[in-house]
């Protein structure tokens, strides 16, 4: 099937979108693989809890001089 010159523009136009098409579904596959904000959350609280815990741990250990 020939393409006349005035719609060969509107095939190029197509393929260009079918290609932002596919970058945008990568991009909310991305988003969606995500951890949940929560969840983010509570990582990084229990993260500072135990540099806390280890630092704590480590004052008391100098300070009863074992």
């Amino acid at each position: 099937m020939e393409v006349c010159e005035a719609h060969s523009g509107i095939t190029a136009r197509i393929d260009n979108l079918d290609v932002s098409d596919e970058k945008q579904w990568a991009a909310i596959e991305k988003i969606q693989n995500r951890l949940p904000v929560w969840a983010t959350i509570v990582i990084s609280g229990l993260t500072f809890m135990c540099g806390c815990s280890m630092t704590y741990a480590a004052l008391a250990v100098k300070v009863a001089g074992v």
